[in-house]
């Protein structure tokens, strides 16, 4: 994949004629780059309303996107299998140290768009560090009093540009595909804003999971809050991705249809979407309440990832195999 981004960064336009060879790497990415954002966006969003009970869900909101983050770049460098190039994407080879940024191609904005969030979320990760004691080096504690020190309209917005971050990295992967020759994807114009809000989904999911998972109920106000979130973000998923499948028509056979149709149908649709919202509503039967709201996260998670194999694999089928790195 990276070479192909090496050659759009460099030409937009050269793209169209390039089929690309995506795996496993790339499906792992665009999921958990997706978590990245959203985690971080919520966990700042929840850090501006300032409640003190959501206190732990905004550290651990940090905690999870830095290290998301890395691993992407490990994802990326990994489908490169040439590490040393990966430079490319931002310093002109030709003029180094002038660096390469083209507004007009999505490729190279998009780098700068997950460089950006990887310095925004690696200061919020000292900072949830430092906060919860982790991290105790007096360096890093006297430059966090310094920076919650600073006037409040600073701060605001620099979280403010945080959140813009994190919300187009977890979009931009969606809108990297459609610059592609393959009809599925480049015909997906709403690509960008199913994969934001699935991104925004998972990762409602995943902090409540992680929460209740270390004791907190389905009572607690900052699980409700998520909860809440989630069933909004998940309801939107479903505006958008029908709304997507009906202006694609025949061309989104291969994601609908034969093997992939039904992990999409029956991983995406019926686990990832359906089963959540009506887990989330249902007063009565067997499970109780935390786990009913547990399996209703790990159902978001479970189907945000089937959403982005059959998206990245289903329209490369046969040529490149579904289990392909």
């Amino acid at each position: 994949m990276t070479d192909l981004l090496l050659q759009l960064a460099t030409n937009p336009q050269s793209g169209y004629g390039l089929p690309p060879h995506w795996g496993w790497y790339i499906v792992l990415y665009f999921f958990l780059g997706g978590l990245a954002a959203g985690c971080h966006a919520i966990a700042t969003l929840l850090d501006v309303v300032g409640d003190p009970r959501d206190r732990d869900a905004v550290r651990l909101g940090y905690l999870i996107a830095f290290p998301l983050v890395c691993v992407c770049g490990l994802l990326l460098i990994l489908d490169l299998g040439k590490p040393l190039r990966f430079w490319h994407m931002l310093v002109q080879s030709e003029n180094v140290p002038e660096l390469l940024l083209k507004p007009w191609s999505p490729i190279s904005l998009g780098t700068w768009l997950v460089t950006a969030f990887g310095l925004f979320s690696f200061v919020s990760f000292i900072g949830a560090l430092v906060e919860t004691e982790r991290l105790r080096w007096d360096v890093a504690r006297r430059v966090d009093r310094l920076v919650r020190d600073f006037p409040r309209p600073l701060t605001l917005l620099w979280e403010v540009l945080g959140v813009i971050s994190g919300l187009s990295l977890g979009g931009y992967t969606g809108v990297l595909v459609t610059g592609t020759s393959i009809p599925v994807w480049h015909n997906a114009w709403l690509m960008g804003a199913l994969f934001l809000m699935s991104a925004t989904s998972t990762s409602y999911a995943l902090l409540m999971l992680v929460l209740m998972y270390h004791g907190r109920t389905h009572h607690d106000p900052t699980v409700d809050k998520l909860a809440r979130g989630d069933r909004s973000a998940i309801l939107l998923e479903i505006a958008v991705l029908t709304a997507m499948l009906l202006l694609l028509g025949a061309v989104a056979r291969p994601l609908i249809a034969g093997g992939f149709g039904v992990i999409f149908w029956l991983g995406v649709v019926i686990v990832g979407l359906l089963a959540p919202l009506v887990l989330h509503g249902l007063p009565w039967g067997r499970l109780t309440a935390e786990r009913r709201t547990m399996l209703a996260a790990a159902c978001v998670l479970v189907g945000g990832l089937c959403l982005r194999f059959v998206i990245v694999m289903a329209p490369q089928y046969p040529m490149v195999s579904p289990w392909a790195l």
